[in-house]
């Protein structure tokens, strides 16, 4: 009777994964507003983290978007009713991810300074395809409902948050503009990345 109960609560049903894609969606248009508000930008710099003096406004801003996006993720994951190590892996890469996202807020919004520099966003995609790979692959052996649910809550945390980063290095375009043009590279270098590793992951459900 209880070894089926991790079966069960690892399940991905309709209505979770529209939960969870709508979280994503809403937490998306809101964090692309709050970013577009205008906020005070950090300095840029040339060497170690790229940025410096950044504003306790935006740090404010950083961490509290961090961690509602990331308490959401988890409460419609319910990592806790995963196997004990997708769950300590999830929570694992959720913090990193909230760490490696906030650090591109604070570069991006450096560089929507004119003297920022230019943006080449090459590497941008991986902040939400890493968490979504590894986190696919740590949770395999729980079963595919399981790994749908965990690598969709990762898409909760880095979406949002990706949308955060761009919608800052827009601001000084205006709220709307700024809002409006941060959604598509979040499109594009956030949930879709995300999707292609829901793709590619292997489907192999455990035997037993």
């Amino acid at each position: 009777m209880t070894s089926r109960r991790p079966h069960v609560a690892a399940g991905l049903g309709r209505r979770e994964a529209f939960g969870l894609g709508g979280a994503a969606l809403a937490l998306t248009v809101l964090a692309a507003v709050v970013g577009a508000l205008g906020w005070p930008s950090p300095a840029r710099t040339t060497s170690g983290w790229q940025v410096a003096d950044v504003p306790p406004s935006l740090l404010a801003l950083l961490a509290g978007a961090g961690a509602l996006c990331l308490g959401v993720a988890a409460v419609l994951t319910r990592p806790w009713q995963l196997p004990a190590p997708v769950a300590v892996g999830w929570w694992l890469v959720g913090l990193l991810a909230v760490l490696l996202h906030g650090w591109d807020s604070a570069h991006l919004a450096a560089l929507a300074d004119p003297d920022g520099g230019a943006v080449i966003p090459v590497f941008n995609w991986l902040f939400t395809a890493l968490p979504a790979l590894v986190v696919g692959l740590i949770a395999r052996p729980a079963g595919r409902p399981a790994q749908l649910r965990a690598v969709l809550g990762t898409a909760v945390v880095g979406v949002p948050l990706t949308a955060l980063s761009w919608s800052l290095y827009a601001a000084p375009e205006g709220l709307l503009p700024a809002a409006l043009g941060s959604l598509w590279p979040t499109a594009v270098l956030g949930a879709a990345p995300v999707a292609a590793v829901l793709a590619l992951l292997p489907r192999t459900d455990p035997t037993g």
